[in-house]
């Protein structure tokens, strides 16, 4: 069972839960970038509610492959964001627990958007305990850009697409729509907010959290 999806930095619950829903998950780095999408930033709960964190990008990239895009080096992002997690959630219950596995990845040189968002995932699959096999598209022969042509590359039978996307037609494999319904659960601060990143969930609950993100499974639908 096979899912296909661009990288997204620090992804949210949604995308979490199918990566841990199935075999094989391509980071889809050869689809086309798209803004005021998670594929550059990500969304972290405050006090306020939420705020975004953004990975400069160079130039004008919609529609270029992720993996050929560059990121701004010039600024102080990583240093930001940093701050911004460490601000946002050092009281949360987990932090301390993860901080010596997810501070790391702020001291990393990025310098290429692809490398640094699927990073983020793999970080965060990693911190979560999942088993998922995880392969860059741009790592397969040929670099397929196509879903269907990722789904013939790695030999798929089975492929799952979130609840979202338009149901594609994939010749020699059956599609199955992945239904997720966002849990609803404790955060650091007042009242609730949706679609942040999964490490929220990580932050707050630690090893239950795989458990409670899986929660939001609908079955047999």
């Amino acid at each position: 069972m096979i899912a296909v999806h661009p990288p997204e930095y620090f992804p949210p619950l949604a995308y979490t839960a199918l990566l841990q829903h199935v075999d094989h998950f391509v980071l889809a780095d050869t689809f086309r970038f798209r803004r005021e999408t998670f594929q550059n930033r990500s969304k972290l709960r405050n006090a306020q509610g939420a705020h975004w964190i953004t990975i400069p990008v160079f130039g004008q990239p919609e529609g270029a492959q992720l993996h050929t895009i560059d990121i701004e080096t010039g600024g102080r992002w990583r240093e930001k964001h940093w701050r911004s997690f460490m601000y946002d959630y050092r009281t949360t219950m987990y932090f301390e627990f993860y901080e010596d596995t997810f501070r790391p990845f702020f001291d990393e040189e990025w310098t290429e958007l692809a490398d640094c968002t699927c990073r983020s995932v793999e970080l965060q699959a990693e911190i979560f305990g999942f088993d998922t096999t995880l392969t860059r598209a741009s790592d397969l022969e040929d670099s397929p850009s196509t879903l269907e042509a990722i789904v013939k590359a790695v030999e798929a039978d089975t492929v799952v697409v979130p609840q979202k996307d338009d149901l594609p037609t994939v010749e020699g494999a059956t599609v199955e729509r992945f239904h997720y319904d966002h849990p609803t659960y404790h955060q650091n601060f007042e009242g609730f907010e949706s679609r942040v990143t999964a490490m929220d969930l990580a932050f707050n609950y630690g090893r239950e959290a795989p458990q409670l993100l899986a929660s939001g499974v609908e079955e047999g639908r």
